[in-house]
């Protein structure tokens, strides 16, 4: 059977146990509107070291090890975003 390219990656995700929450969703959307991060906190309402955890838990849990450009990017790759 055939799946579209968003459907694969939401099976793939789900075989490896990766789920993540909205609002840590919402933290990788903003951050690919170019929103900065000590302005998110504007937009979350979480403390900003309470989002610098969820960037941190999103970096693991997706195996990045780069820069927020490299999270967005993976996010991308994955059908996050």
């Amino acid at each position: 059977m055939v799946y579209s390219k968003a459907i694969s990656n939401y099976l793939r995700r789900k075989e490896k146990g990766i789920v993540l929450e909205d609002i840590d969703v919402r933290i990788i959307l903003l951050l690919a509107k170019g929103i900065k991060n000590k302005n998110l906190s504007n937009y979350i309402p979480l403390s900003d070291s309470a989002i610098e955890k969820r960037k941190y838990k999103i970096k693991r849990l997706l195996e990045v090890e780069g820069n927020d450009e490299d999270l967005i990017h993976e996010a991308r790759m994955q059908g996050y975003i």
